[in-house]
């Protein structure tokens, strides 16, 4: 197929060039039927975006010393965001780059990670109500990637993250995440 208005004729791009049967309102997030990779507020319909299936963005974390994760075609946003956000990382001992709560009530929460560790590794769940955890609570030896945590108080805001542990010295600390329990 070849590109007309965007003068290339390999298979490696694919042009919008098909007329718009009815106007263009930007909105965010974008509209699927307009997929669009410009800003929400400006539209280009006739530009050659080339289709990459398979890519990997690594330089920059590997110039922040996060070797060992890349971010892919189905990496989401949030877990981009708690991988620039890593306070402290061992590529040999890995934390969660998406650890986040699938239930928050008024006094439980159930944090969900996806394990990343090799057999025999745990984590340590650590929660405070100081950003700087200057007093935490710890709960340690833990495998899988769910846990539920009980005897919160409501309407506090509390913040939590896990350290992975192998061979029991602590590797990688994830990014601290920051949630309410309701009232």
């Amino acid at each position: 197929m070849a590109c007309s208005k965007c003068n290339t004729s390999n298979n490696t791009c694919g042009c919008k060039d098909t007329p718009v049967a009815v106007p263009f309102v930007p909105q965010c997030p974008p509209d699927p039927l307009f997929p669009d990779p410009s800003p929400c507020s400006e539209t280009i319909l006739d530009t050659c975006v080339k289709h990459r299936p398979l890519y990997s963005i690594t330089s920059a974390l590997n110039a922040m010393g996060l070797s060992g994760l890349s971010i892919t075609p189905d990496t989401t946003l949030e877990q981009v965001y708690q991988m620039i956000s890593i306070s402290n990382w061992d590529s040999n001992c890995p934390c969660p780059t998406d650890i986040h709560l699938s239930y928050l009530g008024t006094t439980a929460v159930v944090f969900n990670w996806t394990d990343v560790l090799p057999l025999g590794s745990t984590y340590t769940l650590e929660i405070s109500t100081s950003p700087s955890f200057s007093s935490i609570s710890q709960i340690t030896d833990l495998t899988g990637g769910s846990l539920t945590v009980q005897n919160l108080t409501a309407g506090t805001t509390y913040y939590a993250r896990l350290v992975s542990f192998c061979d029991a010295a602590e590797g990688s600390t994830s990014a601290v995440i920051s949630f309410t329990t309701n009232s």
